[in-house]
C-alpha cells in the first residue's frame, strides 16, 4: 500500500476547518442484516447504529447515530452505511474502522462506492455558497483517479464534471474565462463525480458530494481513499472566493479547443461519412444522399449528442423518423458513459447508461437506469426500471418501481407497481412496501406467486 498520510502536512490547517460525512456501499458476507447491525454497533461504539428496512429512510444521521439501510439499486443484498457530518478527525477516524469493518464483513463490487460529503465549519469563514464552481471544475484532475479508480471512468453514475462546461454555443476556444464561468447550468441530476446539488441550500445542509472513489475491492487501500479525501477538501477551499489562475485558463481554453473542433466538424454530413462509414444514416428508413443533407442540419446536434455518449458506435442503423420526430437505433452493440433521452433502440445489445423516454424492442439491456422508459420483446439484466413500462420481456436481478409489469421477473427487487395479466414474478425476487422488512421478506404460499388485488397493485407478502 503506498504511503498517503503525509502528503498533505502543511495544509493541515484547511483540513481541521472540514466537516465531512461518509456514505459506503458494499454487500453483506454471510451475515445476516440483524447480526450485522449487532457487528457495526461493536465495531463503532459509542456511535449508535441504527437500521432501516426501507430504501431511503428519512431517518437523518448525526455524528453520533448513523444509519445502514437497503440500497436496492445494487441489487438484493447491497447495503449502504451513512454517517452524520463529523470534523474532520472524527471522519478520518470512523473512515478506517467502517473500511476496516468492510474488508472483514462485507465486499464490494464494480457496482459499490464511498462517497465523500464535504463542507466547512462555521468559523472557517468560507462558504459553498461562494463557490467558483468553474475553479474546481478545472483543478480536479480526474485522470488521477481514474488512474487508481479505472472502473469510475466513464461511470453513468459518477460522470466526468468536465461534461458541465459548456462549448457547443462558441465557435473559438479563446472565450473568457469569466463568460465560460457565468455560462454553466448545473445538472439537474446528482450523478456527477461531484454532485453540486446542495451547494446553494442553508450553511447547515450545504455540501459538495464527491462520488468519484468506488469499485471492487475499494476498501483494501484505506490510505489511497483518505489521499483523495484530504485533496477533495483542499481543493474545495481553493476554489472558494477564489479568482482563476493562468493554468486555470490554459485547462480551459484546451478544452474548448478540443471540444468545439470535434463538434463544428460534425455539422456537416460528409464529415458524417467519413467519420462513421459504418453507419447507416437514414430518414424514414430512406438513405437517400439528397434527402439526408438537406435533413441533416436538423439532426446533427441529437446525433453529436448520441456519440458523444457512447463509446465507438459503428456498425448500426440510426434512422430518424419524420411524423415523431425521433431518432432509432437498430442492431447497435452499445455501452453508453452519459444520459440519453428520447432514443429507441430496436434488436440492440445495450450496456450502462442513464436512459430517459427511450424505448427498447427486441434488445438485450444490462446494468441500466430507465426511468420512464417502455421495454418490449426485451431481456433486461441487473437494472433499475423506474416508472416503466415492461410487455412481454425478462427481468433479471432487476429493480423495478412505480411502472407497469406486464413480464416475467426473476430475482431482484419489486418495490412498487401494477401487474399485467401476463405478469410472473419468481420466488428469488424480493417484495418491497413500506410496511414488510426488505431483508427478511418471504412469500405467503398459501396466496400463491404474483397475487393481484382488484386494482391490479401487488399485494404486501409475509
Amino acid at each position: 500500500m503506498r504511503k498517503y498520510s503525509e502528503k498533505f502536512l502543511n495544509d493541515h490547517n484547511i483540513l481541521k476547518s472540514a466537516v465531512i460525512g461518509l456514505e459506503f456501499e458494499f454487500f453483506m458476507k454471510n451475515l445476516s442484516y440483524y447480526k450485522t447491525l449487532e457487528l457495526l454497533n461493536q465495531y463503532l461504539a459509542p456511535v449508535k447504529v441504527w437500521g432501516f428496512r426501507q430504501y431511503h429512510s428519512d431517518f437523518k444521521p448525526d455524528a453520533e447515530n448513523f444509519k445502514i439501510e437497503p440500497d436496492l439499486s445494487g441489487g438484493s443484498s447491497m447495503v449502504e452505511l451513512i454517517t452524520g457530518p463529523m470534523d474532520y478527525h472524527t471522519a478520518k477516524y470512523y473512515l478506517s474502522k467502517i473500511l476496516r469493518f468492510i474488508n472483514e464483513h462485507g465486499y464490494t463490487t464494480d457496482k459499490a462506492s464511498i462517497h465523500f460529503n464535504v463542507s466547512f465549519k462555521k468559523d472557517a469563514d468560507k462558504s459553498l455558497n461562494d463557490l467558483n464552481i468553474l475553479k474546481l471544475i478545472l483543478t480536479t484532475d480526474e485522470d488521477e483517479i481514474y488512474k487508481l479508480y479505472p472502473t469510475r471512468k466513464d461511470n453513468v453514475y459518477a460522470k466526468s464534471i468536465k461534461k458541465i462546461i459548456p462549448y457547443k454555443e462558441y465557435d473559438f476556444f479563446n472565450v473568457s474565462v469569466d463568460t465560460i464561468k457565468n455560462s454553466i447550468r448545473l445538472p439537474a441530476d446528482k450523478y456527477y463525480g461531484i454532485n453540486f446539488l446542495h451547494i446553494n441550500e442553508d450553511d447547515e445542509s450545504a455540501r459538495l458530494e464527491f462520488r468519484y472513489i468506488g469499485g471492487k475491492d475499494y476498501e483494501k487501500d484505506p490510505g489511497q481513499i483518505m489521499y483523495f479525501l484530504d485533496k477533495f477538501i483542499i481543493n474545495v477551499w481553493n476554489s472558494i472566493d477564489i479568482g482563476f489562475t493562468d493554468s486555470d485558463v490554459e485547462e480551459l481554453e484546451e478544452y474548448l479547443k478540443n471540444n468545439i473542433s470535434l463538434f463544428k466538424n460534425f455539422a456537416k454530413y460528409d464529415n458524417f461519412l467519413v467519420e462513421f462509414p459504418s453507419i447507416e444514416l437514414q430518414v424514414d428508413q430512406s438513405n437517400q444522399y439528397d434527402l439526408l443533407n438537406a435533413y441533416y442540419p436538423k439532426l446533427y446536434t441529437k446525433l453529436f449528442t448520441l456519440l458523444d455518449s457512447v463509446d465507438d458506435l459503428k456498425d448500426c442503423i440510426i434512422n430518424f423518423t419524420t411524423i415523431e420526430q425521433k431518432m432509432e437505433l437498430v442492431d447497435a452493440t452499445i455501452k453508453a458513459h452519459f444520459n440519453l433521452s428520447g432514443y429507441d433502440f430496436i434488436g440492440c445489445r445495450v450496456q450502462d447508461g442513464i436512459f430517459d423516454n427511450c424505448a427498447f424492442i427486441n434488445s438485450n439491456v444490462d446494468n441500466m437506469q430507465l426511468t420512464k422508459c417502455d421495454v418490449i420483446d426485451s431481456e433486461v439484466k441487473g437494472s433499475k426500471l423506474l416508472n416503466c413500462k415492461a410487455e412481454n420481456s425478462q427481468l433479471i436481478n432487476c429493480y423495478f418501481v412505480d411502472g407497469y409489469l406486464n413480464s416475467t421477473m426473476e430475482s431482484g427487487v419489486f418495490r412498487s407497481g401494477k401487474l399485467g395479466p401476463w405478469a410472473s414474478i419468481s420466488s428469488t425476487t424480493k417484495i418491497v412496501s413500506e410496511t414488510e422488512n426488505f431483508f427478511d421478506t418471504k412469500f405467503d404460499l398459501d396466496k400463491g406467486m404474483g397475487q393481484v388485488d382488484k386494482k391490479g397493485k401487488i399485494e404486501g407478502y409475509k
